[in-house]
This record gives structure tokens, sequence and C-alpha cells, in this order.
């Protein structure tokens, strides 16, 4: 084959396969992933932990943990997120914390970039977690479902 056929039918390999994992990263970045807890298991946060990081739940349905970094542009938009979700959903609340200054919790939980979100029940059992930026819908809907079996 000539030379110059196959350098192009490489350059378009390649070209093919960083498409590929372009479109794979933007489908999973920010996806709202919802977790079953099943009733009697061990809360994923303990009350301890979620007081360590300052959220307290106790009159609330669902809060949230952001971990962040200092240096993170994606992190100030899902806080701007967060803010707008808990304006209108009362009782709603979220901490953020800087994932080095908290790396035990950060690698508990298998925190492999920033920003992550957990929301957790008001008992700390995890309800949904993301990375990136999440939809404000989603979270919506997991905040809203939890509110309607807290009642």
């Amino acid at each position: 084959m000539d030379p110059v056929v196959t350098r192009l039918l490489i350059v378009l390999a390649i070209v093919a396969g960083a498409g590929l994992v372009g479109w794979w990263w933007q489908r999973r970045d920010g996806r709202v992933t919802e977790t079953a807890a099943a009733p009697g298991t061990a809360p994923t946060f303990d009350r301890e932990q979620l007081a360590q990081v300052g959220l307290e739940l106790t009159d609330a349905p669902a809060g949230a943990v952001l971990l962040s970094s200092p240096t993170c542009s994606s992190c100030t938009q899902v806080q701007r997120i967060l803010t707008e979700v808990a304006e209108v959903r009362p009782g709603f609340r979220w901490v953020t914390i800087d994932a080095v200054e908290h790396l035990d919790l950060a690698r508990a939980h298998h925190v492999m970039r920033v920003p992550t979100l957990f929301v957790v029940d008001a008992g700390g059992h995890l309800l949904a977690r993301t990375s990136g930026i999440p939809a404000r819908h989603e979270l919506e809907r997991v905040i809203d479902r939890t509110d309607a079996t807290a009642r």
C-alpha cells in the first residue's frame, strides 16, 4: 500500500478514536447517577462525617456535599446550580468542601475529579452522585423523590 495512503488512514483512525472518546466523555460528564439505598443498610455518610463538613440535615429531607478545589471553574457553575435548587426547594442544604482538605473523605468515596457532588438524605444515605456539572432538573428530580418518600 502507498505510504501516503497508510499515513492518511492512521490519521483518520486517530481522529475517529479521539472523536469517540470525546463523545463518550461528554455523555458521562455531569450525569446524575442515582443509587438505591436499601432499608437497614449503613449510611454512606455518617452523622459525624456530615457534621465534620458542616452539613446539618436534622430537619431537611436532603442535602448535598460538593467536593471542590479553589482552581476549579466548573465547581463555580455547580455552586450556582445548587444555590438555584436551594432557592426553590425549601429545606435543601448543601456545602462545598475542598477535596484536598478532606482527602480521607475523597478517598473513601473514590473521588477521581472535581467537581464531585453527593446528594444524601437526612440519614446520610447516598441518593445520587455526579462528576462534572449536573443538570439542574435531574438534581431537583432526586430531591423531589426524596421529599415525597419522607412524607
